[in-house]
């Protein structure tokens, strides 16, 4: 499988300095436009058997940045990681891999699912910091 990262709502600098990051990794990247997060990330990537559905998204929600990654192992992926804090990027707080799991999961699914993930670990992680702080 080739290595792929579907970029969600990022801004033209920010898009371009992934970009960049990508062309140095030879990853291959494919910006996902507003209206296409409705559909499955698998028909995104091109996956034989994960068709694109008719509708288009029109929400207002779903605005943060995610990266969603199909084919890297874990060598690129930490090179990828190590690449995007030395970019003028310095981090990108959603990101996911292609699983069996959510290979049928739209772009907006992914982002609520990931976007409560990292609330919730960044407020337990503060609040463990903040235990830890006290004793």
């Amino acid at each position: 499988m080739n290595k792929v990262i579907l970029a969600y709502n990022f801004n033209k600098d920010r898009l371009q300095s992934l970009r960049l990051v990508c062309m140095m990794l030879k990853i291959q990247l494919k910006p996902v436009v507003r209206q296409d997060l409705l559909q499955p990330v698998g028909a995104l990537l091109g996956i034989d058997g994960i068709e694109r559905v008719e509708e288009s998204f029109a929400g207002d929600d779903c605005r943060e940045e995610m990266i969603f990654l199909c084919g890297i192992d874990r060598q690129t992926l930490d090179k990828l990681l190590f690449a995007i804090k030395r970019s003028k990027l310095q981090r990108i707080d959603l990101k996911a891999m292609l699983t069996p799991h959510n290979v049928g999961w739209s772009g907006a699914k992914l982002l609520q699912e990931l976007a409560e993930e990292h609330q919730y670990m960044t407020k337990n992680n503060g609040a463990q910091a903040e235990h830890e702080a006290q004793n």
